[in-house]
């Protein structure tokens, strides 16, 4: 399967060859907009919460503050975005206006599964997914108190001519790849898959959004999601995993101290961020951690 190998670029033609050469819109992963668990099960205290708050769930964190609606989203939900963005065999502007992602169905389901009997559960399963990721709708508010409202996914899209399945992007989405920053870390998206914690994945995206950061294990709790204050059975067993990970976490360049219970990063010449474009006076805006 070819990769596209990552291009440091801070100025763009366009938007469509900005999300080319990104993986993901910082924003999204430095707010847990995807939960740091694989999938959240009707009975899990999680699922139950967000039912018993009308299918709202509110979190703040010292990136921004934001609201997730209609659909609870997973890592294995941002797993299929990071896909999709990094095999995607053609971007392009509908006529509306509207950004579509087009990709090979088959090609990224490969990835969850080599067995041919349940190619068709998977195809089914992979749809379900992007469905979900649609129903989401977002409200975010960063810390400058700018505000947007979005879903990640406006439509499934299909073209016929190329045969290749696709999404469409909601133009709210959209923005924050034309006003925002994006980080390209695709060569480590085989990496980042084969890690079986989906709580270490989301730590890892994190730290990704950054030239370089040093977070307590309370602050990049808070920061991913996990909920916090937590029983003391539950955060044993998140701290076991951690340090089961230590390795894991050095092969992405972090530096897990579970005596001092400190992550440490100081960037990876394999992830880049690209910047986005002032478009009044077309200079780069200064990029602050």
């Amino acid at each position: 399967m070819s990769q596209k190998k990552p291009i440091q670029k801070s100025l763009f033609e366009t938007v469509e060859d900005k999300i080319k050469y990104s993986t993901s819109s910082v924003e999204e992963l430095r707010v847990p907009i995807y939960a740091p668990v694989k999938q959240l099960p009707p009975q899990s205290v999680a699922a139950k919460d967000f039912k018993k708050n009308n299918n709202v769930r509110i979190i703040e964190t010292k990136w921004g503050h934001v609201e997730i609606r209609n659909r609870l989203l997973t890592q294995t939900h941002k797993d299929i975005m990071d896909l999709i963005f990094t095999y995607n065999k053609k971007i392009r502007r509908l006529e509306d206006g509207t950004i579509a992602v087009y990709f090979s169905q088959s090609e990224i389901a490969k990835f969850y599964s080599d067995d041919i009997e349940n190619k068709s559960k998977n195809l089914r399963w992979f749809r379900q997914k992007l469905d979900e990721i649609s129903d989401c709708r977002i409200q975010y508010k960063d810390k400058n108190g700018n505000e947007i409202d979005f879903r990640i996914i406006l439509k499934k899209a299909f073209s016929s001519k190329e045969n290749l399945y696709g999404i469409v992007l909601d133009p709210n989405y959209v923005e924050f790849y034309e006003r925002g920053l994006s980080i390209n870390y695709s060569s480590k998206i085989p990496d980042l898959l084969s890690v079986d914690s989906p709580l270490v994945k989301s730590i890892i995206r994190f730290f990704f959004t950054h030239k370089a950061i040093n977070l307590s294990l309370e602050n990049i709790l808070t920061t991913v999601g996990f909920p916090l204050p937590a029983s003391t059975r539950t955060l044993q067993t998140a701290k076991k995993t951690l340090r089961e990970h230590i390795d894991v976490f050095k092969s992405f360049d972090i530096i897990y101290d579970s005596k001092k219970e400190i992550f440490y990063y100081k960037g990876t010449d394999d992830v880049f961020i690209n910047m986005p474009i002032d478009m009044k006076t077309k200079v780069l805006p200064e990029f602050e951690d």
